[in-house]
């Protein structure tokens, strides 16, 4: 394999294992896996951290967060083909029916109050919001979520049972450097960066591609620009 092959098979075989197992690899499976040695596997996970396909455990190379799989108890349970998963965000949660494309249950809670939240997607949009008024909450903008994606994800992307929850939040921000989104929009929001994360060919979208699909969302105000 070229280093380019070997990167995009090991980016695979991780959201495959965590597909399957609900789990990250280790790097001795992905070893064992993929006949490469120690060295050659750290220096592609380095790799795939810099293209933000996933994140590791500071000071290791344990896969932490492989988007939307987190591999450690977060407050947003996904469950899809049987299995339950842990989702880095409310955001990622909802991104599962993208990835997958078939139908996904959310369970998670209000950032605010612990209100329990339950949506449902099939076939592209939510068939069940539970409660009705549920919000997914950004309060980082765009430009800022790369910083330190583990805290982003970890702290600043949440549901709110409704906008009254978020306005009474600590986490609440500015308008202009927040957004405030259905589970529909987020799902929309969702498919260029998810649709295709299994595929062996999968690519980040540009920031034009974004740029584009933010536009035909709407999503064209100060927050957006990236």
């Amino acid at each position: 394999m070229t280093d380019d092959q070997a990167v995009a098979r090991v980016r695979q075989v991780i959201f495959e294992h965590f597909l399957q197992e609900a789990r990250p690899p280790v790097v001795e499976e992905l070893m064992k896996e993929l006949s490469l040695d120690r060295e050659h596997v750290t220096a592609i996970l380095d790799a795939l951290v810099a293209a933000r396909h996933i994140a590791l455990v500071p000071g290791s190379a344990r896969i932490l967060m492989a988007f939307p799989f987190s591999a450690i108890a977060t407050p947003f349970r996904v469950t899809a083909r049987g299995r339950e998963y842990l989702a880095n965000c409310a955001w990622d949660a909802i991104a599962f029916h993208a990835m997958l494309a078939e139908g996904v249950r959310v369970d998670s809670f209000c950032h605010h109050c612990a209100t329990p939240i339950r949506i449902e997607l099939e076939e592209g949009r939510a068939t069940v919001v539970k409660p009705a008024e549920t919000v997914i909450y950004l309060a980082l903008r765009p430009t800022q979520w790369w910083e330190n994606i583990v805290t982003t994800c970890s702290n600043t992307m949440v549901f709110f049972a409704s906008p009254e929850h978020r306005d009474a939040s600590d986490l609440c921000a500015p308008p202009e450097q927040a957004a405030t989104l259905t589970p529909d929009e987020v799902h929309a929001l969702s498919g260029p960066i998810y649709r295709s994360k299994l595929a062996l060919d999968y690519a980040r979208p540009t920031r034009e591609a974004l740029l584009e699909h933010f536009a035909t969302l709407g999503l064209t105000g100060e927050y957006w620009r990236i």
